[in-house]
């Protein structure tokens, strides 16, 4: 027999090493009956009714999905914690792979996890995905795309052992559901270098079905995939994308971030890992007087454009995830340009810890997969002041050239007669010496 799933308690045994039809593996249940299933046409949606290990530590997950072959839609991944629901943490977004189906019924193997070897094994589920088919689900707005839509699971499963035969509890839990999202970025410039070269800070903003006082922890899903372009005069453009990786980001309220660039005149930027949307905008509304000397004073103005102010409207919390480096470079004589960056996308968030009226929550998240656009949601300027006193002395200097330049002509007589009206004064002392000479000698 096999898990049958709800709030009960059941016996469960094993499913066979080789990949047994789902309806036989069903109605190994006396319980089960396909009469509890119809085919409901329009009903896209994925809900899983049992999961079960095999004797190779391979675990299954077998769902209904009511829109049947027709559709044929494939649940894509599923998000599992293998501890127990009031501990619930590493929350984790295995891949799913399809090896049978009939009807309505669906039997996948969940990839990369292996069945403990401990008497009690935990398997806690929040969430399973399948992809985003445009022509039945509603896409997200402000340039950002669904790439899997979530199904709320819900459930603990626990395997054990009583009286030596296996045996398996399952439990709903208690989630959060996430209820409106935006990803991003906002791009810092490293200041002045030979490339042009940034900092991206990736970050999801979002709000809930719960109310949150205090956001404290936050567990976030997402790829990130190497990409660069170029574009080079007679041979064209060209692009290049590396393999997408999985990550995993673990914020707290207590970390901070601080950026400065390495090249000259360089701002600094700190933020928050988890802030309100309040103070995301605060603190990239901002200007920096970076340098101040005798000759010119720089400064950064970093403002969110009016479409991302849009994008953030009645968004909650943000939580900043990650930082990817950006640069473009102009190939100097070859009229060649060129750029490489990091896309970070299939941002999920998969548990929330919260504090609200002074009781504390630690909860699995049902939200989608979703990614952002390629432009930052932020425009940063570098002013450059010449120092008003500085300019001063400057003009002065260049007036005294340019009279000297017009005079240069005359300067030869304007010399000598200088040196004529300076010397009377001796001429004329020794003139009236002499002249006394004269007097005495005629005496």
């Amino acid at each position: 027999t096999m898990l049958w799933g709800g709030n009960i308690s059941a016996p469960v045994a094993f499913a066979e090493d080789t990949y047994t039809d789902v309806l036989e593996d069903l109605e190994k249940d006396e319980s089960f009956s396909t009469s509890f299933y119809p085919t409901v046409a329009d009903d896209y949606s994925l809900q899983v009714i049992q999961i079960a290990e095999s004797t190779d530590g391979e675990l299954f997950v077998y769902v209904y999905q009511p829109s049947g072959q027709e559709k044929d839609l494939r649940a894509t991944s599923i998000n599992i914690a293998l501890v127990p629901r009031e501990n619930i943490s590493d929350v984790r977004n295995y891949r799913l792979t399809l090896l049978n189906s009939s009807g309505v019924f669906y039997k996948y193997r969940v990839e990369n996890l292996t069945v403990s070897t401990q008497t009690t094994r935990y398997y806690t589920i929040t969430t399973i995905y399948r992809p985003f088919d445009e022509t039945i689900d509603e896409g997200a707005e402000d340039g950002n795309i669904i790439t899997e839509v979530e199904y709320s699971v819900a459930k603990e499963y626990c395997f054990s052992t009583i009286n030596g035969q296996p045996f398996v509890r399952v439990l709903d839990i208690e989630t959060i559901e996430i209820t409106d999202k935006f990803v991003g970025f906002v791009r810092y410039t490293d200041g002045f270098t030979l490339y042009n070269g940034s900092c991206d800070s990736h970050f999801v903003a979002f709000s809930t079905d719960r109310d949150i006082d205090r956001l404290l922890e936050a567990d976030v899903y997402y790829t990130s995939q190497s990409y660069s372009w170029s574009l080079i005069p007679f041979a064209g453009e060209n692009e290049t994308f590396g393999e997408k990786q999985d990550n995993y980001a673990y914020l707290t309220y207590e970390q901070k971030v601080e950026h400065t660039g390495e090249g000259w005149f360089a701002p600094t930027y700190t933020w928050n890992r988890i802030e309100t949307v309040e103070q995301f905008i605060e603190e990239n509304n901002t200007f920096q007087d970076v340098y101040s000397g005798a000759l010119i004073d720089v400064h950064v103005a970093n403002q969110i454009t009016e479409e991302g102010i849009e994008a953030l409207e009645g968004k909650q919390w943000v939580l900043r995830f990650a930082e990817t480096s950006y640069s473009m470079n102009a190939v100097g004589g070859t009229g060649a340009t060129t750029s490489s960056s990091t896309l970070v996308g299939d941002v999920t968030i998969l548990r929330l810890k919260f504090e609200t009226d002074g009781v504390v929550y630690n909860l699995g998240v049902i939200d989608n997969k979703q990614s952002g656009g390629d432009e930052p949601i932020n425009d940063e300027e570098i002013g450059i002041e010449v120092n008003p006193q500085w300019w001063k002395t400057v003009l002065a200097v260049l007036l005294l050239l340019i009279v000297l330049v017009i005079l240069a002509p005359v300067l030869p007589y304007i010399g000598q007669a200088i040196v004529w009206v300076i010397s009377l004064p001796f001429r004329l002392i020794k003139w009236i010496i002499d002249s006394i000479k004269k007097t005495k000698k005629k005496k």
